[in-house]
Order: structure tokens, then C-alpha cells, then sequence
């Protein structure tokens, strides 16, 4: 419920409060402030955007108005029953939670593709064949001739 709504409500009771240690036909100073407590949880609850507690402190405040003392002049009992009833009728519509605006999308830049480098083929190594050692070529020592001693016969027999 807005605070425009209870506002002259607000007033009224004020009011009628003050008014009342002077006539009979008023409410109550102790009424009046009951009254007062019922508006302001009404409008707590209003603000808070709590629908469910509103009606509640609404139900509270039309006890207190119905509980009101016979000497209270019935117009004024009428008066603020039909109050007390404008208040239920409206409580729906006014007093609901401020709704968040729904944040509108903005436009995001789609990137652009870069382009990926191709890969290159890297060369393998080839394998150096290892150098086969080659021989180093020796040599081979001339037969000595062994001189003749004697001992064996010779070529031509006779052991010369």
C-alpha cells in the first residue's frame, strides 16, 4: 500500500485521537493509539512488500475498529469501517513488492575467428651411418732363410 493511501488516514486517526479526551462520542485516547499501532504495522507490512503479513495487520486494524466503545458516535464507527474496508479492497493491488526491472540484453560482440596457423612438417633426422674403421694393412714379414747347419742331407744327398 502506498503512503499516499494512509496518509489522510493516518491524519484522521491523529485526529480523532486528540479529539477524543474531549467527547464521549470520540475514540478513546487508548483506542486511538491501538488504531494508530494497527495503521502503522499495515503500512510496515506494505513497505516490506509482505502481502500476506498487510493482511494480517488489516484484520488487526478492523478488530480494533469493530471493538470500538458504544459511546463512539456511529458515524464515525462508520466511517472508519468503510476505511478499514477500502484498505482490504486495495491491499492487493497496493501493496506489493517493488518489481526489479528486468535488465534488458545488451549486444555482445560475437569475436572473429583468427586464424589458426597451419602446422609444418619438421624434417626428421636421418641417421649418419657411423664410420666403419677400416684395417690398418700390416705387413706380413718375409720368410728368414734359416742357414744350414749340417744336420739334414741336402738336395743333392750328400749333406752339403
Amino acid at each position: 500500500m502506498r503512503r499516499a493511501t494512509l496518509a489522510p488516514a493516518l491524519v484522521a486517526a491523529a485526529l480523532l485521537a486528540g479529539c477524543g479526551q474531549d467527547s464521549t462520542a470520540l475514540i478513546p485516547q487508548d483506542r486511538a493509539q491501538a488504531v494508530l499501532d494497527a495503521i502503522d504495522q499495515v503500512q510496515s507490512a506494505c513497505d516490506d512488500g509482505d502481502n500476506q503479513e498487510a493482511q494480517r495487520a488489516v484484520a488487526d486494524l478492523s478488530a480494533q475498529v469493530n471493538e470500538l466503545p458504544r459511546s463512539v458516535d456511529a458515524k464515525l464507527k462508520r466511517n472508519a469501517r468503510q476505511w478499514v474496508a477500502q484498505i482490504q479492497q486495495r491491499i492487493d493491488r497496493d501493496c506489493k513488492a517493488e518489481e526489479t526491472p528486468t535488465p534488458t540484453p545488451t549486444e555482445t560482440e560475437t569475436p572473429t575467428a583468427t586464424e589458426t596457423p597451419t602446422a609444418t612438417e619438421t624434417p626428421t633426422a636421418t641417421e649418419t651411418p657411423t664410420a666403419t674403421e677400416t684395417p690398418t694393412a700390416t705387413e706380413t714379414p718375409a720368410p728368414t732363410e734359416t742357414p744350414d747347419t749340417g744336420g739334414a742331407p741336402g738336395p743333392d744327398g750328400d749333406g752339403e
